[in-house]
């Protein structure tokens, strides 16, 4: 997932609102870019992440991860106030 955020926001905030969103079978979250300039906003940074969800007992399904997927953006957008870049 690649998002802006403000400059100011480090990676412990963004881990801190993944915790936060208390989403099931997250396995990691690695942070693999980060861009500024371009079209990016001064004072604002693009930064990419890569979540890999895994149940220990299960084959999750395109829902289970879609879902969970989803609350953790909304917790980003919500706590360090992500704009989620398509």
């Amino acid at each position: 997932a690649a998002m802006v955020v403000a400059e100011s926001v480090t990676h412990d905030a963004v881990l801190g609102c993944v915790r936060q969103a208390k989403a099931p079978n997250i396995e990691s979250v690695e942070v693999f870019d980060v861009f500024r300039g371009g079209n990016v906003p001064d004072g604002h940074k693009s930064v990419a992440y890569a979540f890999t969800y895994r149940a220990t007992d299960k084959t999750l399904t395109d829902a289970e991860v879609n879902a969970t997927h989803a609350r953790v953006l909304d917790a980003l957008k919500q706590g360090v106030q992500a704009v989620l870049r398509e």
